[in-house]
């Protein structure tokens, strides 16, 4: 087995972010076979969540979306090996974080310990400030294939797969669930019980928000393990280990039980301007071909405090 630990970040000052003036933000994408027979609406709606289905009917319906060369039409339905552009107009970016620091890699993977805020692909107002984006930069003979997601502001434990071949097999690998996984979560308040299980389905609430209960639609079942670490006046620190992967599902299932991950600004009480989160993806273990390997990376320094009272 291949272990390796890491030590954690020093604390994020501002002047570690970086954000790139406003631009003119293209996308380019291919539909999946998930996405084969959806129609252009049903794809961006479900694809992309940030924005609801009418406000993707509305960017169709104004010109800004073509398949293959020719401006899309609504209704129309994709097919292998389509290509989407997105003219998504002038953006200023949220600042980021770029210091993607490799952990490991070898000729099948290459593992980063992922700061924050910095999304995996890009999303909503991101674009040049997501990892995908960048590491086209550093590594342009490669084509960047992130085999799992974190949301912009967790950080932690990453793998992207460096060939086609290691793709399908680590893709295959979360499919089964024979992944084990553990996050650090940094929450306000105090659970009532040292371990406790949240298995409740996850669903849409409104756009882009998740939630549990009588109001979601699309639900889908989704189970989450906690373990109670450490507390102080304030917050406590929580060992959480997700048996689903649902979007969003460990912040919604805390949230949901009045333990909402710190500086959440969609799930609990975030500010802007705020750059510490509390969300952190601690250890991620799995069989890549012939070998298991395991990474587990320290979370960034203000879970220091609450690390050392639990004493792990």
């Amino acid at each position: 087995m291949i272990h390796i630990i890491i030590l954690p970040w020093s604390n994020l000052m501002a002047e570690t972010l970086f954000q790139p003036a406003a631009s003119q933000q293209i996308y380019k994408s291919f539909p999946s076979p998930q996405y084969y027979g959806f129609s252009i609406e049903e794809y961006f709606s479900s694809r992309f969540t940030y924005q609801s289905r009418q406000e993707w009917i509305a960017q169709i319906e104004n010109g800004n979306i073509s398949v293959n060369g020719v401006t899309a039409q609504t209704g129309y339905i994709l097919k292998e090996g389509d290509q989407i552009i997105t003219h998504a107009g002038v953006r200023q970016e949220p600042p980021a974080d770029r210091r993607l620091k490799v952990i490991y890699q070898d000729l099948h993977i290459r593992v980063f310990n992922k700061p924050a805020p910095i999304p995996v692909h890009p999303s909503g107002r991101y674009f040049q400030n997501s990892m995908t984006e960048i590491l086209k930069q550093w590594y342009p003979e490669e084509i960047p294939r992130p085999v799992q997601r974190l949301d912009a502001t967790t950080t932690g434990v990453i793998v992207f797969a460096r060939t086609r071949e290691a793709a399908g097999a680590l893709m295959n690998e979360f499919k089964s669930h024979r992944i084990k996984k553990e996050y650090l979560a940094l929450v306000e308040g105090e659970p009532e019980t040292e371990k406790f299980c949240i298995d409740e389905p996850i669903g849409v609430l409104k756009g882009s928000h998740r939630g549990v209960g009588d109001q979601i639609t699309n639900a889908k079942s989704a189970k989450t393990e906690v373990q109670w670490l450490a507390s102080n006046k304030r917050q406590s620190l929580l060992k959480v280990t997700p048996l689903s992967g649902r979007t969003n599902q460990i912040r919604v299932h805390l949230s949901s039980c009045g333990l909402p991950i710190y500086n959440d600004l969609i799930y609990g009480k975030g500010t802007v301007g705020n750059y510490q989160y509390g969300l952190h993806a601690w250890s991620l273990e799995f069989q890549c071909f012939d070998r298991t390997m395991e990474f587990k990376v320290e979370p960034p320094a203000h879970f220091e405090p609450l690390l050392k009272i639990a004493k792990i």
